[in-house]
């Protein structure tokens, strides 16, 4: 059921949307000798030509984090096959800084239309981060240490989609292998700072660096409690990126599955750094331009 909008401060201190953080875990890398789906993996003396493990992990963050972002995205969750909760999000991203400024609009009907979430990254502690609750026509700061909170009542957490750096990890393991029949490499990361899961593995194609899989592992657990899943056929291609347009995430242990759908994105689009303010949460029109953006799709 929906979170009762005076329990939305709670169920939003997360950090905010992408982006798609979206981690991936696995078993141990250097303990698997079989891939996803009982495929074969490969090892590293038999392809010496490897790049190193962060040198790929790097390229693959960049790949999928280091832009900035106009979309709108679309949530979906499951329990059972049956919808349970859906609603709509417009996201904007910008660097400032070399660090990520992210802003949400929640859209649609019911009590979550209006609220707007500003986060800001910071290098050395805990990211800001700030809600606007239309129905308070208030700002709240909010508590980016609860990583593991259910973002709008679904089952994605902040830590799923925040901005992934590698300095915040602690490579475990790198192993090659293949999923659905693409190599891929899978590395496996430790997050130095406390967190929900243990160990992350990211399945990164070998040929572009796209993002194709995401496991995560609590400590002690041989089977990943949550998946994070981007298929090759939902990928869609920009200058110098691989980006999907479809993210499914399932969370093993609730039961649930969450689709993150973007109906429209915009890769670099020109974005003032003057909207990523605690003033432009409180302005009443939408935190983007898409009114304007509609009307020149002719939309």
């Amino acid at each position: 059921m929906p979170p009762r909008s005076d329990r939305l401060p709670i169920a939003l201190r997360l950090a905010p949307l992408w982006g798609l953080a979206l981690v991936l875990a696995a078993a141990p890398a250097r303990a698997a000798e079989r891939g996803p789906g009982g495929d074969a993996i490969a090892s590293e003396d038999a392809l010496p030509r490897l790049p190193p493990a962060r040198e790929v992990i790097e390229r693959a963050f960049e790949n999928f984090y280091q832009c900035d972002l106009h979309a709108d995205l679309d949530f979906v969750v499951r329990r059972g096959g049956v919808t349970v909760l859906q609603y709509e999000t417009e996201l904007l991203r910008k660097y400032v800084r070399g660090m990520a400024n992210e802003l949400f609009y929640f859209e649609g009907d019911g009590d979550r239309r209006g609220i707007r979430v500003l986060r800001i990254e910071q290098r050395d502690r805990a990211d800001d981060a700030f809600v606007y609750l239309p129905e308070l026509q208030r700002i709240r700061r909010v508590v980016m240490a609860q990583h593991a909170d259910k973002l709008m009542g679904m089952e994605v957490t902040l830590e799923d989609l925040e901005i992934q750096r590698v300095d915040k990890f602690e490579i475990v393991g790198r192993s090659y292998s293949a999923l659905d029949g693409e190599p891929v490499h899978v590395v496996t990361l430790k997050r130095l700072l406390e967190s929900a899961y243990d160990r992350v593995d990211f399945f990164i194609a070998a040929r572009d660096y796209a993002m194709l899989e995401v496991r995560y592992y609590r400590r002690g657990m041989l089977e990943p409690y949550k998946t994070t899943r981007m298929s090759r056929a939902w990928m869609e291609y920009y200058p110098h990126r691989v980006l999907p347009k479809r993210i499914d995430f399932l969370d093993r242990d609730a039961g649930t599955e969450t689709t993150l759908l973007f109906r429209r994105r915009d890769v670099d689009p020109e974005l003032s750094a003057s909207r990523f303010s605690t003033l432009s949460l409180e302005k009443s029109l939408h935190l983007s331009e898409l009114g304007k953006w509609t009307r020149e799709r002719g939309e």
